[in-house]
């Protein structure tokens, strides 16, 4: 039987990855009239250049020995994987940005857009798992599993179905809906950092973006494999999103003194 608080925790990770994406473009369409395309765009990019196009290659390049090889160099992995997710997403962004967002460059825009980003890789990463599991756990748990799934499938992936939702600690569960919480705070970050660096005209900014995704995302590679628990791995996730939530704040007043210091400029040229 599956742990009746671990289904609880699938249906809360489940609410977190649908909710708050949901919550929170309705919270700054109302204080700040967002627009709503640009939270589109954040969604259009990642499951453009994320999962149609960087995991189909990964997957692709799974079949090369050098790839392979990689494997058992864990720092080597972990910076391939963490640098292609930044290549991958951030040059993403700076296309949709500067192609389809030209009249709406501003903080309150890359926000949206990373609202919309953050959101769709929960939504695809962890909310369907927890829809999933959750169906499989209410199935097992009422019988259904065994005479109406388990006869369909390959001897023995049944039972590792079965394992997997009874033995994994139950907190685990809740984990993966904690972690697409924090992680929204570091796409939002991501987006805006991407976003000035169109706005402004400074690529430099493109290259901190890639960068610093590459250091949030291979140490968490680096830690998973050391066997450390994963509220160990969430509270280093906690700490990346604390910054990152300190950075959306302190952009705020940066691209208004900017945007002041343009338009006075623009009105000397004038006068």
């Amino acid at each position: 039987m599956v742990s009746s608080l671990a289904i609880v925790f699938m249906v809360i990770s489940l609410a977190i990855c649908i909710l708050l994406p949901v919550i929170l473009t309705v919270y700054f369409y109302r204080k700040y009239k967002i627009s709503l395309r640009a939270v589109m765009l954040g969604v259009a990019v990642f499951v453009v250049f994320q999962m149609a196009t960087r995991i189909p290659l990964l997957t692709v390049l799974g079949k090369q020995q050098w790839y392979m090889d990689m494997f058992s160099n864990i720092y080597a992995i972990a910076l391939f994987l963490g640098l292609t997710a930044g290549l991958f997403e951030e040059v993403g962004r700076y296309i949709a940005m500067k192609l389809f967002m030209k009249k709406s460059l501003n903080w309150k825009n890359a926000v949206a857009f990373g609202i919309g980003h953050g959101g769709i890789e929960a939504i695809l990463l962890v909310g369907i798992t927890m829809l999933n599991n959750i169906v499989m756990s209410i199935m097992i748990n009422t019988g259904v599993f065994d005479t109406m799934v388990a006869a369909q499938l390959p001897p023995g992936v049944a039972d590792q179905i079965k394992s997997a939702l009874i033995d994994t600690p139950i907190s685990y569960f809740l984990a993966g809906g904690v972690e697409r919480a924090m992680t929204m705070s570091i796409q939002i970050a991501f987006s805006v950092m991407v976003l000035y660096s169109v706005k402004f005209k400074k690529p430099l900014y493109l290259l901190y973006a890639i960068l610093l995704h590459t250091i949030v995302d291979s140490p968490l590679v680096i830690l998973g494999s050391m066997g450390l628990g994963v509220w160990a791995i969430e509270l280093c996730i906690f700490a990346m999103a604390a910054i990152s939530f300190v950075y959306i704040i302190k952009a705020k007043a940066i691209f208004a003194k900017r945007e002041q210091e343009e338009a006075a400029e623009e009105s000397e040229v004038l006068s």
